[in-house]
C-alpha cells in the first residue's frame, strides 16, 4: 500500500512539473564585452514539454546568417520524460564597436491548449576597440622651489618657451611643405597586415573570417563607408552608391559570398582549402590599387599641365 502511495505521489509530481513547463528559448553570450574582431560564443537553448508537437526542428541559424559566424557545430539534443531540449552553440566575430543586439530566435510548439510561441530575450554585447583599462602614467612629484628662485626664472622660462615655439613652427612649416601627404598607414598597408594575420590562422574558418574582415575594411576605407559593419548584401548597396566599377564590385561580392558560405560549412576546415580565397583576395586588392594609382598619376599629370 505504501508503494502505491509513493507511486501515485511521483505521478502527481511529474504531472505538476509537466504542467508548469512551457516552450522557451534561452539565449546567452560570453563574454558580454569584447573588442572588435574578437569572438563571442552564443548559446541558444530550445525547451518544450515532452509530448508537445513541433512542426520543424528548431534552428536558429537562419536568424544569424547576417552575422559573422565562425563556428556552428551540430546541436546537442536531449529528451527526458518531462521535456525536449535542443542546444546550439555558435561562435560569432564582432565586426563593429558599440551595443550589439543579438538576433532573437523563436519557435512554436503545440500542446493540449493549442500553439504557443516562444522567443529569446534581448541580449546585448558591448563591443569596443579596446577592453583594457587605460594605463595612466604615475603622477609626477611636485616641484617646490624657493620664492626667490621662482621670481628670477620666470622671465627666462617665458623667453625660452617662446624661442622653442618659434623654432617648432618654422620646422613644421618646411616639413609639411616637403611632406604634404604625410599620414598613417594606407588602406593597402592595412590590408597587407590583415591578410598576413589570415594566412597565419590555424583553422580554415578563422582564416576565412579574417580575410572577409580585411576585404570589408579595405573597401570601406577606399570608398568611404562602414565596410566591417555591413553584411554582404549591404555591401552591394554601398558599392553601387559609391559608383565602384562593376567588375570590381562583382568580384568582391562573389568572394564575400563564398566566404559567407564557408563559415557555415560543417566540421573543421583545413587552412589549405582557404588558400585559393586568400590568393583571390590579394589579387582583387592589387587590381583595385593598381587602378587607383593610375588614376592618381593621371590626375597629377593633368594638374602639372594646367600649371604650365
Amino acid at each position: 500500500m505504501a508503494d502505491l502511495r509513493c507511486l501515485a505521489l511521483l505521478l502527481l509530481t511529474f504531472l505538476a512539473t509537466a504542467a508548469e513547463l512551457k516552450p522557451s528559448v534561452e539565449l546567452t553570450a560570453a563574454p558580454a564585452q569584447c573588442a572588435v574582431g574578437e569572438s563571442v560564443v552564443v548559446t541558444i537553448t530550445y525547451r518544450w514539454p515532452h509530448g508537445w508537437a513541433v512542426a520543424n526542428e528548431p534552428d536558429p541559424t537562419p536568424g544569424f546568417r547576417e552575422q559573422f559566424v565562425t563556428a556552428a557545430p551540430p546541436p546537442v539534443k536531449s529528451s527526458t520524460g518531462a521535456e525536449e531540449r535542443r542546444e546550439f552553440r555558435l561562435t560569432l566575430a564582432a565586426t563593429r564597436s558599440g551595443a550589439w543586439l543579438l538576433p532573437r530566435p523563436a519557435f512554436t510548439a503545440t500542446g493540449p491548449g493549442g500553439p504557443v510561441e516562444a522567443k529569446a530575450p534581448e541580449v546585448i554585447v558591448q563591443v569596443g576597440t579596446d577592453n583594457a583599462p587605460p594605463r595612466l602614467p604615475e603622477p609626477r612629484p611636485l616641484l617646490i622651489r624657493p620664492p626667490e628662485a621662482e621670481a628670477q626664472s620666470r622671465l627666462a622660462w617665458w623667453l625660452g618657451g617662446a624661442g622653442v615655439l618659434v623654432a617648432a613652427a618654422v620646422g613644421a612649416y618646411f616639413y609639411f611643405r616637403r611632406h604634404p601627404a604625410f599620414s598613417g598607414p594606407t588602406p593597402a598597408e592595412i590590408f597587407a597586415r590583415d591578410l598576413a594575420l589570415a594566412a597565419q590562422a590555424k583553422e580554415g574558418k578563422d582564416a576565412g573570417t579574417l580575410l572577409s574582415l580585411a576585404l570589408r575594411r579595405f573597401a570601406g576605407a577606399i570608398w568611404k563607408f562602414d565596410g566591417p559593419g555591413q553584411t554582404t548584401r549591404e555591401m552591394g548597396f554601398a558599392l553601387r552608391s559609391a559608383q565602384v566599377p562593376e567588375d570590381e564590385s562583382r568580384a568582391l561580392l562573389r568572394l564575400l559570398e563564398r566566404l559567407d558560405d564557408l563559415r557555415w560549412a560543417g566540421g573543421d576546415l583545413p587552412v589549405a582549402e582557404v588558400q585559393p580565397l586568400l590568393d583571390d583576395g590579394r589579387g582583387w586588392m592589387a587590381n583595385v590599387q593598381r587602378r587607383l594609382d593610375a588614376e592618381a598619376e593621371a590626375a597629377a599629370q593633368r594638374r602639372t599641365k594646367g600649371k604650365v
